[in-house]
């Protein structure tokens, strides 16, 4: 019998479509402890993480295969962070643990 009481883990990827748009992480409500993002491996340029008004100019992104960790204190939501990339179709792939 499964553990009902162990983390729930869930993962995904996100490819930004049009390089310069902002594109939330994941569409709909996911709450999550922490959660890891991971710059693809076949990314050439690098991915800018944010809030909604994320852009190249707003930090130095994430270079291929960099990744960071984000942990919060009660939960995050996922719609709440984006994406954006200098070239369409690049992206992140997300790891995270469930509220």
């Amino acid at each position: 019998m499964a553990n009902s009481e162990g983390p729930v883990l869930l993962s995904g990827q996100k490819l930004v479509t049009t390089a310069g748009t902002a594109e939330a992480l994941v569409a709909s409500t996911k709450r999550v402890k922490r959660v890891q993002i991971i710059a693809l491996s076949t990314n050439t340029k690098p991915l800018y993480l944010g809030g909604a008004d994320v852009s190249s100019t707003t930090n130095g992104g994430l270079a291929t295969s960099d990744s960071i960790s984000l942990e919060a204190e009660g939960w995050m939501d996922l719609k709440d962070i984006y994406v954006d990339a200098d070239v369409d179709g690049e992206g992140v792939d997300f790891y995270g643990v469930r509220a």
